[in-house]
């Protein structure tokens, strides 16, 4: 979209990627700020752009940094979902791993079983509803995942 917007050049391509590497230490910032304290969302959110595999991701045009966005904002989601047990963000998070899957494939799926996990045993609902809201969760994947491969098959 942005080479579109403004022509073939290094900025066009590079000043999304920057964006999203920007973005996935907010995200991560806000995530454990949520959780903890803002001191520990600094630390948590400069250790990331810190290190060194995360700088040199975010300054090449590749999926790494869109899959790292995704699956960052799906861990927000899913710390808000563990909040107060509210379905709408266990699904968005399920969404946001759909849309990660469409970046980079297969990777998206590293932390699925260690976020379904944590919500199915530390959700402050019953059993009976968290086994619901995980399956809609893993509906919303399917949908925001499986919509371009549909098209394509097609």
């Amino acid at each position: 979209l942005a080479v579109r917007i403004f022509g073939l050049s290094s900025w066009s391509i590079l000043v999304p990627e920057v964006l999203m590497g920007v973005g996935t230490v907010a995200v991560v910032y806000a995530a454990v700020r949520r959780r903890f304290s803002p001191a520990a969302g600094l630390i948590a959110g400069a250790v990331l752009a810190l290190t060194p595999v995360a700088a040199l991701m975010f300054r090449f045009n590749n999926p790494d940094a869109l899959l790292a966005l995704l699956m960052s904002v799906a861990c927000y989601l899913v710390v808000r979902a563990l909040e107060d047990g509210r379905t709408k963000w266990l699904v968005w998070a399920g969404a946001a791993i759909g849309f990660a899957f469409l970046a980079k494939t297969l990777q998206a799926f590293l932390i699925l079983p260690a976020l379904a996990l944590v919500y199915g045993v530390c959700a402050p609902v019953r059993l009976r509803r968290r086994l619901g809201q995980l399956a809609l969760a893993t509906l919303a994947i399917v949908v925001s995942g499986g919509w371009w491969v549909a098209v394509v098959e097609l």
